[in-house]
């Protein structure tokens, strides 16, 4: 979303590492939202190291048990940082966190984002301090987007989000990506035992009943009809 696209089809991980490799110190600090799932973000930082093994830094994630002072350096040092909504909305209301310089804010999921969630909360007040950042938005979900009445377009709103790329499987970037590393297709056949036959068989002479009386009913209606 707003430029960046939704991933429902690629590996989200290996998507926002790729998006992670572009970015530069020189334009601002990068926040990512921490994701619930700490499997995503290792997945993130394992995908980093394996497309640029030269990397000597994984993104760092500030939590609550580092100091003010400590913050505020990470904040200023134009790396990509992960945080938890918590400690992001607590920073801007206080100001610790010095809008003007973060280049970009990342949420990994908008399947998940309401009107009343922290991740809209904070992009409201972002937007307010900082008119020239960025915010993209991702989802590996999209059955997530469409349940309920217009998910998607309440989502955008709610994110100040403007523009939506869907990625589906059939598209031709994507098929020429998975194209490229097929899988691998493992054909294993069981032979049925001698009890499965037969239950097997049991089944066939059942259905053939059933489909024998309804043939007959339909011919004794269309009978009575005439």
């Amino acid at each position: 979303m707003n430029g960046a696209p939704v991933a429902v089809c690629l590996s989200l991980s290996k998507l926002i590492s790729s998006l992670l490799l572009i970015h530069s110190t020189s334009q601002g600090t990068l926040l990512i939202l921490s994701p619930s799932s700490a499997t995503l973000k290792s997945k993130i930082n394992f995908h980093l190291k394996t497309l640029n093994p030269q990397l000597y830094q994984v993104p760092v994630e500030i939590t609550a048990d580092l100091p003010v002072n400590h913050r505020h350096s990470l904040y200023s040092s134009g790396s990509v940082c992960f945080i938890t909504p918590r400690i992001l909305i607590v920073d801007l209301l206080t100001n610790k966190l010095p809008a003007s310089i973060i280049s970009g804010l990342i949420i990994l999921n908008a399947h998940s984002v309401s009107e009343t969630s922290t991740e809209a909360f904070i992009v409201r007040i972002f937007r307010s301090l900082n008119r020239s950042a960025f915010v993209h938005v991702f989802s590996d979900r999209p059955q997530a987007m469409v349940s309920g009445f217009a998910k998607a377009e309440r989502t955008m709103k709610c994110l100040h989000i403007r523009k939506l790329h869907l990625w589906p499987r059939f598209q031709v970037y994507v098929s020429q990506e998975l194209e490229q590393d097929p899988p691998d297709v493992v054909d294993i056949r069981v032979p049925m035992s001698k009890y499965m036959m037969g239950i097997q068989k049991a089944i066939v002479e059942v259905m053939g009943a059933c489909l024998k009386e309804m043939r007959k009913t339909i011919f004794r209606q269309m009978i009575f009809r005439h």
